[in-house]
């Protein structure tokens, strides 16, 4: 087994390299991206993730509710079930993030992603829809905090209040405040069990 040690602050951490990656249960039978844990705490985890390519599509609205969200959701799942240049089906992969821009004029930016499948990663299927696209998402550090149960949007505000309070009492904890992510893992079938984040981009200071 590979492994490496990632210095944080005074934080020192062997790291199992990604050929030995296990992914963690919330991510059942799908892809999802990958991340080792650099900080563990009650509160939160600091993760970095891995480069990956994603799919995604926006909108920029006052009022972010189910129809919006299920507008966004709709676009990406049509272009997972063959509304790409060569007509292909992608297999789902999980989790759904939602970057989240408010915006001076009193609007918000909401940026719906897919992560695209490890096998498609390369060669990857050009949408057919112009309001769909493709991102390279480079390697990033996260604050996550997770939670359980059926995620509203005032939930999701909720938890990114709670993560800041946790944060802000570390004056080395450095977080861009200009957005932040949700991310939901399960369909809406899944009544048990069901994992949620809400994320903030780590700042190196």
């Amino acid at each position: 087994m590979l492994s490496s040690i990632v210095s944080f602050g005074s934080l020192l951490i062997i790291v199992q390299a990604t050929s030995d990656y296990v992914k963690p249960w919330f991510c059942h039978k799908l892809d999802c991206p990958k991340f080792t844990v650099l900080q563990n705490t009650t509160d939160y985890q600091l993760r970095h993730y891995i480069p990956s390519k994603w799919v995604a599509t926006n909108m920029t609205v006052k009022t972010y509710g189910r129809s919006s969200n299920g507008q966004l959701f709709q676009k990406l799942f049509q272009y997972i079930s063959g509304n790409n240049v060569p007509g292909e089906k992608v297999e789902m992969t999980a989790p759904v993030v939602t970057t989240v821009i408010p915006e001076s004029d009193g609007q918000t930016m909401y940026i719906m992603h897919f992560m695209i499948p490890y096998a498609k990663q390369t060669n990857t299927p050009v949408p057919n829809d112009s309001d769909v696209y493709l991102v390279d998402v480079p390697a990033m550090d996260v604050y996550v905090k997770s939670f359980g149960g059926f995620a509203s949007e005032s939930t999701y505000v909720t938890k990114l209040q709670e993560l800041k309070t946790s944060l802000d009492t570390n004056a080395s904890n450095v977080y861009d405040s200009s957005r932040f992510f949700t991310l939901g893992y399960d369909s809406p079938f899944a009544f048990i069990n069901r994992h949620n984040e809400v994320w903030l981009q780590a700042v190196k200071a």
